[in-house]
């Protein structure tokens, strides 16, 4: 029996749901996506109505570039004879029920990780972790959401032993529905911030959301929760399963003590569990990634690890972390870390960025989905940029408050910009050997144009 999905097994679920289906050939799935123009030979491909567009429009395109089975809700208008083709009224569903008949059918042990800074760093380094003795799947990429990891579950393999998931939100109930089709049995929760909270409406909305992972799990199940972070703290008390809590704070069951910060090294840290401390290192620089390694060693005891083990597997993990480090012509250092900010990434990564050498320069943009928080968490950047850092460009209306702060706490070197690529160019006119200059706002602001002109590409 192959290891893999199948589209003969696509073919037998989705008709055993009463939905339309068009057999092609039996074939092994090697993957899922939702894009058409990332759709790779041997992926199930998924046709999401979206608000922009419509995946059904891109069916044949999808079939083009190599798509072996399609999930849609409207038939093309000819059935092609390589592929198979589902036809659902709901597609979100049908492609829900499809990943956990698959889950089901391979049933390794399913750890979620949610949290609103660092599931992808923690995923990573929980994935890596394991691999280290457990044949282990994880979500790629980004694959956190309701339409997303059904896709992430079509690469599992019946050979796996566990499956490391990130878990996202921006909705009510996106959570519940997550763990409706992964069934974890473990749970980790790292943190509860504020973004989405324009659209959830409140922080306790939040919470409430992203503590629906642990209260969903079984009796049998774990949580792995922050001690550090009281919204979490608070749930561990009332869950019906095992928990394992991690952190600094008094009575974590996985203790830490200092972080010494090794800069663009990562960090290294003593870790206690039962009475028994070893060191621990991380990689990934900066100690706001430090909770990320602690769910990974937590995910290992749970799994079986030995206390030795999990610390020695996570000290081997080589995963990158949401920072890339470039070079300028001038010989400065670029710390690229703008796949998204929240107010605790930012500062996490502007107190990274106050642990480097030479001029330390913080490129900033606008924090997204903040909602009536937004004036108040952009003016808190700008005092903690005014301890991190030597100068700081910030970009955006809402980043107006931030130099105010900044310039008001005593950083005289905060300006304001209503442009990304003018506050570029001036940022690399100052850029001068053995510098640093961090780059980070929420992916709507599409900071990667500023790059070539900080290298000193453009």
């Amino acid at each position: 029996m192959s290891g893999e999905m199948t589209t003969a097994f696509v073919a037998e679920q989705m008709g055993a749901r009463g939905y339309r289906v068009h057999r092609g050939p039996d074939r092994p799935v090697t993957g899922g996506a939702a894009d058409s123009r990332l759709v790779k030979p041997g992926d199930l491909f998924t046709a999401f109505p979206g608000e922009n567009t419509d995946g059904n429009l891109f069916v044949g395109d999808a079939l083009r570039n190599g798509a072996i089975a399609v999930i849609c809700e409207r038939a093309p208008e000819e059935m092609p004879a390589e592929a198979t083709v589902v036809v659902a009224p709901n597609t979100t569903r049908a492609v829900g029920e499809l990943a956990n008949a698959w889950r089901r059918e391979c049933n390794p042990r399913v750890i979620g990780i949610t949290g609103t800074v660092g599931k992808t760093t923690a995923k990573e380094l929980t994935s890596a972790t394991l691999a280290a003795r457990f044949k282990t799947h994880r979500s790629e990429g980004n694959l956190n959401s309701r339409e997303g990891l059904p896709l992430a579950l079509m690469s599992l393999r019946r050979e796996h032993e566990v499956a490391v998931l990130e878990m996202a939100m921006d909705s009510r109930g996106e959570i519940v529905e997550l763990c409706e089709i992964a069934e974890p049995d473990a749970g980790a929760v790292l943190n509860i911030g504020l973004t989405h909270v324009s659209k959830l409406g409140s922080i306790e909305a939040i919470a409430n959301e992203k503590l629906s992972l642990p209260r969903w799990l079984p009796p049998q199940g774990t949580a792995i929760l922050n001690a550090d972070d009281p919204r979490v703290a608070e749930a561990a008390g009332s869950l019906g399963c095992h928990v394992l809590t991690f952190g600094q704070a008094e009575g974590a069951g996985l203790r830490r003590g200092p972080v010494e910060d090794l800069g663009l090294d990562g960090t290294r840290f003593p870790l206690t569990y039962e009475g028994q401390t070893l060191d621990a290192r991380l990689h990934i620089p900066g100690a706001h990634v430090v909770p990320a390694g602690m769910v990974a060693v937590a995910a290992a005891l749970w799994m079986g690890m030995t206390f030795r083990e999990a610390v020695d597997a996570v000290a081997a993990a080589e995963v990158e972390g949401r920072v890339r480090v470039l070079r300028s012509e001038t010989g400065a250092t670029i710390l690229d870390d703008r796949y998204n900010a929240s107010p605790a990434s930012l500062a996490g990564a502007l107190r990274l960025l106050s642990s480097l050498g030479g001029q330390r320069v913080a490129l900033i943009g606008r924090m997204a989905e903040l909602g009536d928080y937004e004036e108040e968490e952009h003016r808190k950047i700008g005092r903690i940029a005014a301890e991190c850092c030597d100068v700081l460009a910030a970009v955006g209306e809402p980043c107006r408050v931030t130099v105010e702060e900044a310039r008001s706490a005593g950083l005289s070197k905060a300006t304001w910009y209503e442009d990304k690529d003018e506050a570029a160019r001036t940022v690399t006119a100052i850029l001068r050997k053995g510098d640093h200059v961090l780059v980070k706002a929420s992916r709507s602001q599409e900071f990667e144009t500023v790059l070539p002109v900080l290298e000193g590409r453009e």
